[in-house]
């Protein structure tokens, strides 16, 4: 008891300290640019490098812990997110951060899926919904947690606080993880019989992928064809592994024929609209908030509280309710994505005014959806995993998983731009402003502008001014309703794809779940 006991608090502390990380990042991201002094292009490699190792570090930790075991892969992971984190605090030097953020993504990638390994040996079978849900808060709940902590941390102690958090949770994940997890023995011969070629196509084509993507929307895609090259050999070259790789090796990075499982294929593939529902609350509702009100952190907190609470309550009635089988795990992924579907309508109606309190309904149906799809969709992925199989599953669904977030982050920011660029245009020609007409008189008592001006040019230069900044506002507004009714409508079609997944253990029913 006292070893399960010390495996589930390391894989619970360690999969939260990547997903808060995360988070810290991504509200803390303006002010680490002023740190290093350098504007968003260089920032965005900050992110780019992240999430273009972060795939790698999946795949390859799954593999390696096949061969080496779990213990002797987790522990470094740990160490090396932790030196990284610490690296990162201290440095001001642009090439040093994107070496710490890749190393960072690098062992998050092996942490996540190595996490849920870990839960799912702790706990019984009898159990594995409770072992699930310890894993998958981590995915829901770290993410909202981090954005008031983060706010306390940032004004108390200043931004590289963000990184030193995660010494302590990394130095509580490494001891109980030393002291609990399973000594086993090496698998020498795996690692003899392995196709490195494979190997190492799978880690150049996700880095392609993975930064090729992230940066896409910021080159603006057609018009950088070096962004397009690599995402397109980044695609290649994955499709080759999945294809070749999976069949011609004894010891795969990715074992392909469990995808001819129905289960385990829908639910890698439900993982994809999984990431954009997530995107609602993790980078649509803070984009909304920092860019027409222009709010600070400690001010989109609140927004993000809202998906956080709930969850205390979502995941208590699911365990339950699975483990003794009071509902299906097919009837709450189908109420899931439809809450977050409905989410997305409640939010539909934005306008410039709106404050985190006008999301509030939709952000805590989005914190009751999210736990209802996450656990039950990896209650039937793996109801068709025998033990054996299960870093392979494992490698399988974080893939899938982490190039979805990053492609579903790229939807997002792409969407919402070429959506305001395009309302942009419409709306300034139907203002009717001409060069030649002074548009003083639209804004007359708004207090933009001064009543009497002495040079009839300046005025009617902040005229247009002011106009201009209205109409882009109004713009981004028009573009993030438009961008959820298409995510609202994604969602429902998910439905129908969750309503037809096969009970848990129906492909091996020798060993039904």
């Amino acid at each position: 008891m006292r070893g399960r006991i010390l495996t589930g608090i390391c894989g619970v502390c360690a999969a939260w300290m990547v997903m808060m990380s995360t988070r810290f990042f991504a509200l803390s991201l303006p002010d680490i640019e002023g740190v290093l002094g350098i504007g968003p292009d260089e920032g965005s490699w900050l992110a780019a490098s992240y999430l273009a190792f972060e795939p790698v570090g999946v795949a390859l930790g799954c593999w390696l812990a096949v061969i080496f075991s779990l213990r002797r892969v987790m522990l470094p992971a740990i160490m090396l997110f932790v030196i990284a984190s610490a690296i990162a605090a201290v440095t001001h030097d642009l090439t040093m951060m994107i070496l710490a953020r890749s190393g960072m993504g690098f062992a998050a990638g092996i942490i996540v899926p190595l996490a849920i390994i870990t839960e799912l040996r702790t706990f019984p079978p009898i159990w594995r919904a409770l072992a699930i849900a310890l894993y998958s808060s981590a995915a829901t709940m770290a993410p909202q947690a981090a954005a008031p902590l983060d706010v306390w941390l940032v004004t108390r102690w200043g931004t590289p606080a963000i990184f030193w958090i995660a010494i302590p949770l990394g130095g509580i994940a490494f001891v109980c993880g030393y002291l609990g997890l399973w000594r086993e023995r090496i698998r020498w011969l795996l690692f003899a019989r392995a196709d490195l070629r494979v190997v190492f196509a799978f880690s150049v084509g996700a880095i392609l992928l993975g930064g090729g993507v992230s940066q896409g929307n910021r080159l603006h895609w057609s018009e950088t064809p070096l962004t397009l090259f690599a995402v397109v050999t980044g695609i290649a070259l994955l499709i080759g592994v999945l294809v070749l790789g999976g069949r011609r090796v004894v010891h795969p990075i990715l074992m392909t024929r469990l995808l001819t499982r129905r289960n385990a294929l829908l639910g890698a593939l439900i993982a994809i609209p999984y990431q954009f529902a997530s995107v609602l609350s993790g980078s649509l509702v803070p984009a909304f908030l920092a860019d027409i009100p222009a709010y600070r952190p400690e001010q989109i907190a609140p927004a993000l509280d809202a998906v956080f609470w709930p969850q205390a309550l979502a995941y208590p009635v699911c365990v339950m309710a699975l483990r003794y089988g009071w509902m299906g795990a097919r009837t709450f992924l189908v109420l899931g994505f439809g809450l977050n579907a409905l989410a997305c309508l409640l939010d539909l109606d934005v306008t410039s005014d709106w404050i985190p309190g006008n999301f509030l309904t939709g952000q805590i149906l989005q914190g009751i959806g999210l736990p209802w799809i996450l656990l039950p969709l990896l209650m039937l992925f793996v109801g068709d995993v025998v033990p054996s199989e299960g870093l392979y599953a494992a490698a399988i669904f974080n893939v899938a998983r982490s190039l979805a977030g990053t492609v579903a982050t790229a939807w997002a920011a792409t969407g919402l731009r070429l959506r305001a660029e395009g309302r942009y245009g419409e709306l300034l020609t139907s203002t009717g402003l001409q060069p030649h007409r002074r548009m003083v008189a639209a804004w007359n008592g708004t207090g933009a502008l001064p009543r009497t001006m002495p040079d009839p040019a300046l005025l009617n230069h902040r005229a247009q001014a002011v106009l201009g900044t209205l109409v882009r506002h109004q713009s981004v507004v028009i573009g993030f309703s438009t961008l959820l009714a298409d995510l609202a409508l994604m969602l429902a079609v998910t439905c129908i794809i969750a309503a037809c997944m096969p009970p848990a253990g129906a492909d091996r029913p020798e060993e039904q779940s």
